[in-house]
């Protein structure tokens, strides 16, 4: 007898964490980079005030309750354990409102099918976790109601826990009290009267929330709308979870109303089940598992981490999106390499040095990353701010760490100091912001620190900020304030040549070339150099073009020249040979 219980609590148990052990392993493989993404969304900070602040409006405790996961997401394999833990959590609760409502059913496939619903949603940018937390709460309130047997105990019961979930969870509680009310016209027939009363209380709670404020709009009153991005229109897949939990107790209902299964019906309903099962997750991963954008995560997660040559190593071979672009040629600059390897990469254009701005706080973010570097410091908290205030939750920790970086650069110490008192009240990044404290007020610790002192050095005399088409000159300026630091020359002849814009080019070089500013000219200006005076080569010596460039432009030279009656095949042959030099991009590109 003994046995025997210990047999039925351990193979659920198996069973559940067979699951999460999956659920972890796919997100681990398919999204990693997702979950370092996700992180930067949000600030969280670990204040009774902020918890206070969250607490105060309705959805807030499970919010504040989801932020609070969320910040460990920053740590190796946190993000897919803590997400394979709620998505877990959510089919035991289903499980457990499954056997209290239809205990002869069988089928193991049902408590999982709200998980399957969930993981869609999961994969996108857009969602937020906040949306899981508060659909496990609902689950185990009704898991609770099920579970009483009394009338008008369950009733008074489901009656205030409607209204609990509805401060606590936001919207879900109207998922709660359509749930309740399925499974009552199932089981209570008698009781038939009980129905309209959830919904109504329901009705209620959202229209006068919507009438004082609480929420913005209809849709987050009464959808799960209030989970996602409220500025942008939800997928579909935002109601797959709330559709499968109205369905789970019929279909459980209608699965415990059958007769006995003989062994051999029972394994070949399991192998129907598990096919079943395969094919969801499936449909799941490959439908909604973005791999362009994840692709720009996994970058991202490089760059702000400094691993320069992982990005490159990434972004080999034909390259059809600007965003990869930015990052390949911020790593470049970075390493000191953009002015030499920058045709080794599939360029362009302008915008893959400089991606085109939009209201996305992600691509301000990385045009943040991209100022920085270049030494255009002034646009580089300005991109900061946008990214700070752009984020979904309340700040991007990243952006203020640059904020607290440029104002250290600009001497405004007391505004460096507010950004740093909000880091420190977080779980990751306290650390990082006590460090910065010693630069606050001295203006020498500034300026021998290794990455500060030499952006302070680099800023020009100017202090306004520089539109994109004035960005050559601001560039120029950095170049000639801080002459060691390469970035800013590099970048202004990367614009230069990505634009065609040779006469420019020419006035760069034969300004500075020669000076501390440009001594010696990287590759891909040597080989612009020969373009701009083909004939002249006392022009080239001018510049001391390298022999191997000359011998090198002589071979392409001579294979244009041969292969010019075959003009259609010219473009794929020029590529495999030249296609790592600016020839080849202005000639074909």
């Amino acid at each position: 007898m003994k046995n025997n219980r210990v047999l039925a609590i351990s193979r659920p148990l198996l069973f559940w964490l067979a699951v999460w052990g999956i659920l972890f392993a796919l997100l681990q493989a398919c999204y990693a980079f997702h979950f370092y993404f996700i992180e930067q969304n949000q600030l969280f900070l670990s204040t009774g005030y902020y918890l206070a602040e969250k607490a105060a409006a309705p959805g807030g405790f499970t919010l504040w309750l989801s932020e609070w996961l969320v910040q460990f997401f920053i740590l190796p394999y946190a993000g897919a354990a803590i997400t394979a833990g709620l998505l877990t959590l959510a089919g035991v609760c289903t499980e457990g409102v499954i056997r209290r409502v239809a205990p002869r059913a069988n089928l193991f496939i049902l408590p999982l099918l709200p998980v399957v619903a969930l993981l869609c949603i999961h994969f996108s940018n857009l969602y937020m976790a906040w949306g899981t937390v508060s659909y496990v709460l609902a689950l185990f309130f009704l898991f609770l109601t099920a579970g009483i047997a009394r009338f008008s105990v369950r009733l008074g019961v489901a009656v205030f826990l409607t209204a609990l979930l509805f401060w606590l969870a936001g919207s879900v509680y109207v998922l709660y009290a359509l749930s309740v009310a399925v499974i009552e016209a199932l089981h209570k027939g008698r009781r038939i009267g009980f129905l309209p009363v959830l919904p109504a209380e329901a009705f209620v709670l959202g229209a006068s929330g919507v009438y004082f404020s609480l929420f913005g709009a209809y849709r987050f009153a009464f959808f799960p709308d209030i989970y996602y991005n409220p500025l942008l229109k939800p997928e579909m897949a935002l109601y797959y979870s709330w559709i499968v939990l109205l369905a789970v107790p019929v279909m459980a209902y209608m699965a415990g109303k059958g007769r006995m299964r003989s062994v051999k019906r029972a394994a070949g309903e399991s192998a129907v089940q598990v096919l079943l099962l395969a094919a969801l997750c499936w449909w799941s991963v490959s439908s909604h598992l973005d791999s362009k954008s994840y692709k720009v995560k996994e970058l991202s997660y490089y760059a702000r981490t400094e691993q320069w040559d992982r990005i490159l190593e990434r972004c080999k071979g034909r390259l059809t999106n600007y965003l990869p672009l930015c990052y390949v040629n911020m790593a470049l600059a970075q390493k000191g390499e953009l002015a030499d390897k920058m045709f080794a990469y599939d360029q362009h254009g302008l915008d893959g040095l400089l991606v085109n701005k939009n209201q996305m706080g992600f691509i301000s973010g990385l045009l943040n990353e991209v100022y920085f570097t270049m030494n255009a410091i002034a646009l580089s908290q300005q991109m900061a701010f946008d990214a700070y205030v752009c984020s979904p939750g309340e700040g991007c920790p990243d952006a203020l760490k640059r904020l607290v970086q440029t104002n250290l650069i600009y001497g405004a110490y007391p505004v460096a100091e507010k950004y740093i008192c909000l880091l420190e009240e977080t779980f990751y990044y306290g650390e990082w912001a006590t460090a910065h404290r010693r630069f606050l007020y001295h203006d020498a610790e500034v300026e021998k620190d290794p990455l500060l002192g030499n952006k302070r050095r680099a800023l020009a005399q100017t202090t306004a900020l520089h539109a994109t088409s004035g960005l050559d000159m601001a560039l120029l300026q950095a170049a000639e304030a801080n002459p060691s630091d390469k970035a800013s020359i590099h970048y202004a002849g990367a614009f230069y040549l990505l634009s065609k814009r040779l006469d420019l080019f020419q006035q760069m070089i034969e300004r500075y070339y020669g000076t501390e500013t440009l001594p010696a000219l990287p590759a891909s200006f040597q080989e612009a150099v020969i373009i701009l005076s083909e004939q002249d080569q006392e022009y080239w010596k001018r510049f001391d073009i390298s022999e191997a460039v000359i011998r090198r432009f002589a071979e392409y030279k001579r294979t244009v020249v041969d292969q010019k009656r075959n003009s259609q095949a010219l473009p794929g042959l020029m590529s495999r040979a030249y296609g790592d030099t600016y020839w080849f991009y202005f000639m074909f590109k």
